[in-house]
C-alpha cells in the first residue's frame, strides 16, 4: 500500500488488502493542483484484491458493519465513496472525476416502501463517466459503460450504455478499451 502526501488514512476497522492499493496519487506527468485524499473505515472492513488506485481528492467512508470490497482499476481526482452496508467494485474498473457511489439515503422516508440502505455491485471491466452518480441498490453489469452526469438508480445490463437522469439504456452490445 502506498498512501501519498496529504492523504489520510484512518481505519479503525479491517483493512485486507491482497493487492495493491494507492491513495492520493496524480495521473503520471499531471501538473493538476493536488488535493489531500481521506480512506476513513469507521469498523468497517475494506478489501482490495487487485492494484486499485484512490487519485487526488477522493473521499472513501465505510461505515461500522460495511464492507467495500476493490478489485483493480482506480477511481479519478475529487470522486465520492460513501459505503453504508456493501459496496462491490470489479476488476478493470474506470471510475472518472467526481463520481459518487452511495448505497443509502442515510434516512427513511415515512411510508416508503424501498429500504434506504442496499447493496452497489460493479462488474468488471465497467466505465463510469465522469460526474456520474451510482446510487442504492445498483448492479452494474460487466463491461457496462455509464455516461458522464447520469444518475443510476437501477441496474446497468452487461456490455450496455446508460446516459441521462435517471438513466436510461442508450445503446446495447458496446465495447470499449
Amino acid at each position: 500500500m502506498r498512501v501519498y502526501r496529504g492523504t489520510s488514512l484512518r481505519v479503525d476497522g479491517t483493512l485486507d488488502v491482497r493487492g495493491r492499493l494507492q491513495l492520493g496519487n496524480q495521473w503520471p506527468g499531471s501538473h493538476e493542483f493536488h488535493r489531500g485524499s481521506l480512506l476513513v473505515s469507521h469498523g468497517g472492513r475494506v478489501e482490495v484484491t487487485g492494484v486499485f488506485d484512490v487519485h487526488t481528492g477522493s473521499r472513501v467512508v465505510v461505515d461500522p458493519g460495511a464492507t467495500l470490497r476493490l478489485g483493480s482499476g482506480y477511481i479519478n481526482a475529487d470522486s465520492r465513496i460513501f459505503c453504508f452496508d456493501s459496496i462491490a467494485i470489479g476488476d478493470d474498473v474506470a471510475i472518472a472525476e467526481e463520481v459518487v457511489l452511495r448505497d443509502s439515503d442515510n434516512h427513511e422516508v415515512l411510508g416508503g416502501v424501498a429500504p434506504s440502505t442496499a447493496p452497489i455491485v460493479i462488474g468488471d471491466h465497467v466505465w463510469i463517466g465522469m460526474r456520474a452518480t451510482v446510487l442504492k441498490g445498483v448492479t452494474i453489469g460487466d463491461g457496462a459503460i455509464v455516461a458522464a452526469g447520469a444518475v443510476v438508480n437501477r441496474d446497468v445490463p452487461p456490455c450496455t450504455m446508460v446516459a441521462g437522469v435517471p438513466a436510461k439504456i442508450r445503446k446495447t452490445a458496446v465495447v470499449w478499451r
